[in-house]
């Protein structure tokens, strides 16, 4: 489990002598590298919702209607 977490920071580039050093550098960082991930993501949510949601709401209702006609 460390070696993973350890990789996964060095991917981030988040330097451990700074997590202690410069912890809310660290923190500020970390948020940074979150938001412009969900920058990157929000574009393809969106896209992906366009068809998601309405094949959902679709399938809820179909599922709706074959229940209430049930005996």
């Amino acid at each position: 489990m460390c070696f993973i977490v350890g990789f996964i920071l060095s991917v981030l580039r988040i330097d451990p002598a700074s997590i202690l050093t410069d912890s809310w550098e660290t923190v500020r960082d970390i948020a940074e590298l979150a938001l412009d991930a969900g920058r990157w993501a929000l574009p393809y949510i969106l896209i992906g919702a366009v068809i998601v949601v309405p094949l959902s709401v679709l399938g809820a209702l179909l599922r709706w209607s074959r229940s209430r006609h049930r005996p």
